[in-house]
C-alpha cells in the first residue's frame, strides 16, 4: 500500500472526480444512505460499512463490530491507495484509517496522521479494532495521541472546517457519495 487518505463526502467526491480510477475506497453509510453510483465509475473497488458515529453501542443505533474491522481489513490488503470516507471525515473514517495505517504502517505512521484540529476518531471503532487484533498498543496508541492533544478544542476550528466545505461547494463539488 502507498497511501491512505481520508475525506468528507464533499472533499471524496472532489477527489474522485479529479483522480478518478486510481482510488480504492471505503465508505461508511449511516443506516439510511445510499451509495452514489459515482463511486462505482470513479473508483477501481470500494467496499461500503454501515454503522453510526457512536462512542458507545445504543439501542436502535448501528454500532461498528468486528465483522466490519475486518471487511476493513481484507479490503484493504489489496490496496495500492486508498481513501476511507464518511460524512464529516472527522470520526468514523479517520479511526478506520488509524486502524489500517497501524496494521500497514505502524503506530507512529497511525497518529501521525491524526489532526487534533479535524479529527475526533470514533473510539467505540479503535476500541473493537483493538480487541479483535489483539493489539492493545494500539488503543494505548490512540488513548495517548488524545491526552496529547486535551488542550485543542474542535470548536475553535469550526471556522475552518466550515471554510473549507464554502470553497468546495464554490467551486461546484456536491457529495456524490451518498444520497441520502
Amino acid at each position: 500500500m502507498k497511501a491512505i487518505r481520508v475525506a468528507s463526502y464533499l472533499a471524496a467526491s472532489d477527489l474522485l472526480r479529479r483522480e478518478a480510477g486510481l482510488w480504492d475506497v471505503i465508505v461508511v453509510l449511516g443506516r439510511e444512505a445510499e451509495l452514489n453510483p459515482l463511486v462505482a465509475e470513479t473508483t477501481q473497488r470500494h467496499l461500503v460499512l454501515r454503522f453510526d458515529d457512536i462512542e458507545f453501542p445504543v439501542q436502535g443505533q448501528q454500532h461498528v463490530t468486528s465483522t466490519h474491522i475486518q471487511q476493513a481489513l481484507a479490503f484493504a490488503k489489496n490496496s495500492e491507495n486508498l481513501l476511507v470516507t464518511c460524512r464529516a471525515g472527522q470520526s468514523r473514517s479517520v479511526a478506520l484509517a488509524f486502524v489500517l495505517n497501524c496494521q500497514h504502517f505502524g503506530l507512529l505512521s497511525a497518529t501521525e496522521m491524526l489532526n487534533p484540529r479535524r479529527h475526533v476518531p470514533n473510539q467505540l471503532l479503535i476500541h473493537e479494532a483493538a480487541l479483535w487484533l489483539d493489539r492493545p498498543d494500539m488503543e494505548d496508541a490512540f488513548h495517548a495521541w488524545r491526552a496529547r492533544n486535551a488542550h485543542i478544542v474542535l470548536s475553535d476550528y469550526y471556522d475552518e472546517i466550515s471554510d473549507e466545505v464554502d470553497a468546495l461547494e464554490a467551486s461546484g463539488v456536491v457529495n456524490q457519495v451518498s444520497v441520502d
